[in-house]
């Protein structure tokens, strides 16, 4: 066979073209792999509620500052009315009678008390030194119809401070024998450096141990006996003591507590 026709007889086979599609079902396939996740719907955000909080506070507070003052008041008693110190005393004696205003400034006999006191309508203006009833017996006023208050030195005015030394000394010497047998007659050693009589003004250690013999065993008869053998005026040094315990109430020991008051 000729070269030519070797070629027309030689079949060539045509490759058979592969089928990839596949049959139609009518629906799609399902998608392989990683599933696709919704997202979370995001909730928005609450609304401030600043003043409903701030509401919320103040109702808070108040409850519990109600709850505190209802606390308080129901543990703690009620304070009882304190008493005045005027209400013990009964005599007091006059420094001053303003007529003007209708006032009279007094020291109590029973603790020294300075005291404001407003007389009765119609009496004749009262004497230095005078002595008055202002005790609760109202039926024993004859000259006060009532009791103003207490005062204290540093509202006093000038004459009437100056004064004050004077009533004092005369209340003593009136009352010479409850002093003498509470003070003079009994005072002793406060230390072994100094004497009771030293808190009296003007008097030394020397002074007081030519008192404490003079005094001897029988002790003193009267404060006139006691300033004619000492040369010492005892009853003015007496009312300078308890005047210097007014002005300094810190001023230890106090003569003014322990001979007062007189007794009868």
């Amino acid at each position: 066979m000729t070269g030519a026709r070797r070629d027309r007889n030689i079949k060539i086979g045509s490759a058979k073209k592969k089928n990839t599609s596949t049959a139609s079902t009518g629906w799609s396939r399902p998608a392989e792999g990683r599933r696709d996740i919704t997202p979370a719907k995001k909730t928005p955000a609450p609304q401030s509620q600043t003043p409903r909080r701030s509401e919320n506070r103040r109702s808070n507070d108040n409850r519990r500052n109600n709850n505190r003052q209802g606390g308080r008041q129901n543990s703690r008693p009620s304070r009882p009315q304190q008493k005045s110190p005027l209400m013990d005393e009964e005599w007091a004696r006059v420094i001053d009678h303003d007529v003007n205003s209708n006032v009279v400034v007094a020291v109590t006999e029973s603790k020294l008390l300075l005291c404001r006191l407003q007389p009765k309508a119609g009496i004749d203006q009262l004497l230095t030194t005078a002595r008055v009833y202002i005790g609760t017996d109202t039926s024993k006023r004859d000259d006060i119809e009532n009791v103003l208050g207490m005062t204290n030195i540093g509202r006093l005015a000038n004459h009437i401070a100056a004064d004050l030394p004077l009533v004092i000394q005369i209340f003593i010497e009136e009352n010479e024998k409850h002093f003498i047998t509470a003070f003079f007659n009994v005072a002793g050693n406060m230390s072994l450096k100094q004497h009771a009589f030293e808190l009296l003004q003007g008097v030394g250690n020397k002074k007081a141990m030519q008192m404490v013999e003079a005094r001897g065993s029988t002790g003193f008869e009267s404060l006139t006996a006691l300033n004619e053998t000492c040369k010492i005026d005892a009853g003015e040094l007496l009312a300078k003591r308890f005047l210097s315990e007014l002005e300094d109430r810190n001023i230890q020991p106090r003569l003014i507590d322990l001979l007062l008051p007189v007794k009868a």
